[in-house]
């Protein structure tokens, strides 16, 4: 079975989100943490879709939703989260290797 699991770095980029998105709209926030989470199970099961991104560490792959970019690494058992950012963000300025 394919999992994820959600680095600390990720694990605050999503409190971040949901706490922005929720101050005007709570329901969307809560759609959009069931859509984020969706697509994690989606690349668990697939994780060598998306772009490859060794600019930002070995084995960093990246896969859009929305207005938000999804970085993770391949597994043994799945991928890890590694970050979650608005795609309209400097990448390079937020990244925090684990």
């Amino acid at each position: 079975m394919s999992r994820f699991s959600i680095a600390r770095p990720a694990r605050q980029d999503l409190k971040e989100i949901h706490r922005y998105v929720a101050r005007d709209k709570p329901g969307a926030a809560r759609r959009l943490r069931q859509t984020l989470e969706g697509t994690f199970r989606l690349l668990a099961r697939n994780p060598m879709i998306g772009e490859a991104r060794p600019d930002l560490g070995d084995d960093v792959r990246m896969f859009s939703v929305g207005s938000y970019v999804i970085f993770f690494r391949p597994a043994k058992s799945g991928i890890v989260i590694v970050r979650v950012i608005h795609g309209a963000r400097n990448v390079a300025s937020l990244w925090r290797p684990d």
